[in-house]
């Protein structure tokens, strides 16, 4: 099974943030209880620790996992178009159905 997150590098988008917010990374560190050369390993990771994750959404006030898993989470079942089908006493109710979807049903499925 392919991951839908396999294209996030968590990392990149932390120091993107810390960026952003013109902290220094000494000071970044400090705040998140690391070594400023531990600080350049998260920079690089592809993973992160959730409970260091959370803390650094805490103090870059950016909440990484409703912003970026969530999310891109919802936009990826949504690439794919879907049709709902009710079904009615055990029976499939097509007939709401444009007639080329009606066809195409018959052949491949019902």
């Amino acid at each position: 099974m392919e991951s839908k997150f396999k294209d996030i590098y968590i990392g990149k988008i932390i120091q993107q943030k810390v960026d952003e917010r013109h902290i220094s990374y000494a000071e970044f560190a400090r705040q998140i209880h690391c070594a400023r050369t531990s600080l350049y390993h998260i920079f690089n990771s592809k993973n992160i620790d959730v409970e260091r994750l959370l803390l650094i959404s805490e103090v870059l006030q950016y909440n990484f996992i409703e912003e970026i898993y969530l999310k891109r989470s919802s936009q990826q079942e949504k690439e794919y178009p879907y049709i709902v089908i009710p079904i009615k006493n055990q029976n499939i109710d097509i007939s709401h159905l444009p007639e080329e979807f009606k066809e195409l049903l018959r052949h491949e499925l019902l």
